[in-house]
């Protein structure tokens, strides 16, 4: 069952949408405000993200989508009462999304939301991509992007940030990705060359001082990104 965090101020927009979406067989979290969404989007792991771009509150729909970006390029699907221009331009910056303008029909929010997803799960919406903070990384092409600067890694350094990309906020023991990478099972054989690939993209990923590599001798390795104060 596909998972959508929704994040609408007005209940009786929220309220109506969640029901409807429930209806069609989603697992749906509604949050009536921006404050706790970057929480329950860790908890929750939606597949799919409703944004209002207005909220009550410091935070609007496009400053969550962008602490999203940082972690993940789930699929994010902005509404607004807005009739300006500034807001699509806003929400097209911001990879893997659409758009919709209220009032909106049901019918026309699930079918966007099928499209997105669909486009998620065939690979026409992306390359193989994941967004690290301000750096992007494209695993099958084994490179890191930050601004304009290129950063070419070595398979094994790609092969190991693609693992804690795909394990992100979580941490990853030595030996499986000693195992995963080098296809290896005495782990210990390998820990050097395991620290040399962290020291290496340590020294890439440094470029946004936000990311965090930590290193735990029993837990192993998670990459993070901090929130901006």
């Amino acid at each position: 069952m596909k998972k959508i965090l929704i994040v609408e101020d007005d209940v009786n927009l929220g309220l109506p949408l969640t029901g409807a979406l429930e209806m069609h067989n989603y697992k749906v979290s509604y949050l009536i405000n921006g404050e706790n969404a970057m929480e329950e989007f860790r908890n929750f792991n939606p597949d799919l993200v409703i944004l209002d771009v207005i909220l009550n509150g410091e935070s609007d729909g496009f400053d969550i989508a962008k602490l999203i970006r940082r972690e993940s390029d789930v699929p994010i699907l902005f509404t607004t009462s807005r009739d300006g221009n500034e807001d699509f331009e806003m929400g097209f910056s911001i990879e893997n999304t659409d758009y919709v303008r209220k009032p909106y029909r049901l019918m026309e929010v699930t079918l966007r939301i099928e499209n997105l997803l669909y486009k998620q799960e065939n690979g026409t919406q992306k390359k193989d991509l994941y967004q690290i903070g301000n750096i992007r990384f494209f695993p099958g092409e084994q490179l890191l992007l930050y601004e304009s600067e290129k950063i070419h890694l070595n398979n094994y350094e790609s092969a190991v940030l693609a693992l804690l990309c795909k394990n992100r906020n979580v941490f990853v023991s030595r030996q499986k990705i000693i195992e995963d990478v080098w296809k290896v099972k005495e782990s210990g054989l390998k820990e050097r060359s395991l620290n040399n690939m962290l020291t290496n993209l340590r020294k890439y990923l440094s470029r946004d001082s936000r990311i965090l590599m930590e290193s735990i001798i029993k837990l192993g390795i998670r990459l993070t990104v901090k929130e901006t104060e």
